[in-house]
């Protein structure tokens, strides 16, 4: 017969047995609630997932801009989210120009775009964050190096786009307005000619800013020789790249921006400039075939 001793131990032995067993249990159920948490952090919302989702379906299928992408309903079902999810990463991805959603079309890769830096940067210059000495450094180290390779880069149509723009920046050079329009293209157009899409997007972004110190500088020219000195500055930049002397082309360039620095720096640095962060390129005259 078992005594009350061994009954005792061996009951204490069970409970000990199951004890550590529902502790072992708890730990795995916690483990396993702590994996899916970090999993879920890692992943981010659903819709950060669907997001992650188009653009390795773009990377992975080689699309292009332009190419169309499948719907809402191809990657809900893929994914396994409602169209509610795929709504809002669809909109999310269409405001971030990354596709080009319309309403009855397919959504479709899009180009890249400036304006989003564009509206980053107007906002941190209406907060103070950012200097029109700021903006005036970067895009002079930019377009020393953009023009430098335009110089050699270019064809004769990007050559031709440049000179038109120079003899419109002539034609109109009594209208600041318009002066600020096409010098801003006139930039824009040389980093094109350079090849490097990010050269032409960056100074595609600082063109709100551009457009509207130009003018402020430009309406300082009170008069015809003042005016005329900043077309022929222009018009140097073109002689050298029609040339292809990368050299000449640059050294045009920087004289350039160093002579609008000298002439107009104490009184742009003064000024208050209030730019609207989601700038209207406005409308101006087309170039002349």
């Amino acid at each position: 017969m078992n005594s009350p001793i061994a009954n005792e131990t061996g009951r204490r032995g069970v409970r000990k047995r199951t004890d550590d067993n529902s502790v072992s249990r708890g730990r795995g159920k916690a483990a396993a609630a702590a994996s899916v948490e970090v999993d879920q952090g890692a992943g981010g919302s659903l819709v950060q997932q669907a997001i992650r989702a188009v653009g390795n379906y773009m990377r992975d299928n080689g699309l292009r801009p332009g190419d169309t992408l499948p719907g809402e309903k191809y990657f809900g079902d893929e994914l396994g989210v409602s169209r509610a999810v795929m709504r809002e990463a669809f909109g999310a991805l269409g405001a971030l120009q990354i596709i080009d959603i319309a309403r009855g079309r397919k959504p479709k890769v899009s180009h890249v775009d400036g304006s989003l830096f564009a509206t980053s940067i107007v906002h941190g210059f209406n907060t103070s964050q950012i200097s029109i000495l700021d903006v005036w450094e970067v895009r002079k180290t930019v377009e020393l190096r953009a023009t430098e390779m335009a110089a050699t880069a270019r064809t004769d149509q990007e050559l031709k786009e440049i000179q038109d723009i120079v003899e419109a920046i002539a034609m109109h050079m009594d209208d600041p307005d318009l002066v600020s329009q096409y010098n801003a293209e006139f930039h824009y157009a040389i980093a094109r000619a350079s090849h490097n899409v990010l050269f032409a997007q960056i100074l595609a972004s600082f063109a709100p800013i551009t457009r509207i110190a130009t003018r402020a500088a430009w309406k300082a020219c009170t008069t015809k020789a003042m005016k005329q000195a900043q077309v022929t500055r222009h018009k140097a930049i073109v002689r050298a790249i029609a040339r292809k002397d990368a050299v000449a082309a640059t050294d045009a360039m920087r004289q350039l921006f160093d002579d609008a620095i000298r002439e107009n720096w104490s009184r742009l640095a003064a000024h208050r400039f209030s730019f609207d962060p989601f700038f209207d390129q406005g409308q101006r005259p087309a170039l002349k075939a």
